[in-house]
């Protein structure tokens, strides 16, 4: 009997080709529609993840206290090994250490004399695996107590030259500087470090640096710098000469040199200042661990991990007032992980909503294509069930039908979407699921209408 039913309702859907026909073809279409915007979703959502993970939202900042600096390099290669940790670095901020320095650049020259432009600006100390684009923070709340306790990454986006850090005998430069005193990589820098604590500057000037790039700071401070002019003469420094106007105290904007440059010079200080007679704990330690993970579904996972490192060296978690020997983790206040995975949750909410359309107006579609086929074949209702088929039988020789137009566009849009990039096999096997579930429930109430009545009532209705 089933053979038969299939049989017939093949000829049915024969005799109404043109109408079948349609109905397979948008059914097609709307399989193809929900694949490509379901590929395009989770597309998307990766750009948005890559984005920006590329901004640093898999970074979260360790803030320390009362550990000391060849401790802070311990930790970082501990949680640098760590499964879901990518990196860990621990840079000298100069401008968290009352730290600035005086890059110059020789512009002139003679037997007699020489001069120098150059740029007062912070300094960062960096090591070979750090990365300009996401690894400088800074918490302005440590220079300004009226700021907001944040952490802030300000990307260095390397502009000309070479984009790795730079050995003891090379620096980086801001690009603003260097337009200033119009110098390419390749030339050579004097980098005074000048420490402004308690007493007289600290000053040790590093000769012979050599440019190896420039780059642009995005931040608040970005071109943010204090130019000067220097003349020498016979191998002195007579005059320097700094615009009142240009005055602008402590800036974010660094030149960017080696750890071990910095490290150099935080000897000297600690020994002018033992010279002095003053203690070398003036000198503001070392206090940040930057971290980044492995991705940015797994930064809480890093967190843990990290925390648990910590406190098993014997370090307290502590809020924004930290003392004693403790830590706290900050997340930055752009790109963060939560901003990551909230935006890639908008994009999958846009586009779920953009499915459920489709796929509503995938029910409505099918919904009226039973109805139509309903109504034209009212009086076949009654006289099927009249002539001894059960209400069962009905159903399902018109199941039979509905189920060849929904197969026949499901394998359509399987071979079309054969050369279709856009679409992979997972995203249309799920379009084709959806579709089969949503045109199931919208038509099933329609086929069982005229199997609830009762032959008589069928054939007086289409009389």
């Amino acid at each position: 009997m089933s053979r038969g039913l299939l049989w017939l309702a093949l000829a049915d859907l024969g005799q109404a080709w043109l109408r079948s026909g349609l109905a397979v073809l948008a059914i097609a279409a709307a399989i193809l529609a929900v694949a490509f915007f379901a590929g395009q979703i989770k597309l998307h959502q990766g750009e948005v993840l890559a984005s920006y993970e590329a901004a640093g939202a898999a970074t979260f900042v360790v803030q320390l206290t009362g550990v000391a600096d060849d401790e802070i390099d311990a930790l970082a290669d501990s949680v640098g090994t760590m499964g879901d940790v990518r990196s860990a670095e621990a840079p000298y901020i100069g401008i968290k250490r009352n730290i600035a320095v005086d890059t110059s650049f020789l512009v002139f020259r003679n037997e007699r004399q020489q001069e120098y432009l150059g740029a007062r600006t912070s300094v960062l100390g960096v090591d070979r695996n750090f990365d300009f684009a996401r690894d400088y923070y800074v918490d302005f709340h440590e220079i300004n107590p009226q700021a907001p306790q944040m952490v802030l990454g300000m990307p260095l986006l390397v502009t000309t030259g070479e984009a790795r850090p730079p050995s003891p005998q090379e620096v980086l430069v801001p690009s603003g500087v260097a337009d200033y005193v119009g110098v390419p990589p390749g030339a050579e820098a004097i980098v005074e470090f000048v420490y402004s604590g308690p007493g007289e500057p600290i000053i040790q000037r590093f000769d012979g640096l050599r440019l190896i790039g420039t780059f642009d700071m995005a931040g608040p401070d970005q071109g943010r710098f204090e130019p000067f002019w220097r003349y020498n003469a016979k191998g002195q420094d007579v005059l320097t000469v700094r615009a009142e106007a240009a005055r602008i105290g402590r800036t974010s904007l660094p030149i960017v040199v080696n750890g071990e440059l910095f490290r150099d010079f935080l000897s000297f200080v600690a020994r002018e200042l033992t010279r002095r007679g003053s203690p070398a704990a003036l000198l503001p330690e070392r206090d940040q661990l930057v971290v980044r993970a492995s991705s940015i579904g797994n930064v809480p996972r890093a967190e843990a991990a990290v925390e648990r490192l910590l406190r098993d060296r014997g370090l307290d978690r502590e809020g924004d007032e930290q003392r004693g020997r403790s830590f706290c983790l900050r997340l930055p206040g752009r790109n963060n992980f939560r901003s990551a995975l909230q935006e890639q949750e908008k994009v999958g909410s846009g586009g779920a909503f953009f499915v459920a359309l489709l796929l509503m107006l995938l029910a409505i579609g099918a919904a009226g294509l039973q109805v139509q086929v309903v109504l034209s074949r009212w009086r076949d209702y009654g006289i099927l069930q009249a002539v001894g088929f059960t209400p069962g039988q009905v159903l399902l020789y018109y199941g039979l039908q509905f189920a060849l137009v929904l197969g026949s566009g499901i394998a359509i849009a399987a071979i079309v979407s054969v050369p279709m990039s856009s679409i992979s096999e997972t995203s249309l096997i799920v379009a084709a699921g959806l579709a089969v579930l949503t045109a199931c429930f919208a038509s099933l109430p329609v086929l069982l209408w005229p199997v609830w009545r009762s032959p008589a009532e069928v054939l007086r209705d289409a009389a």
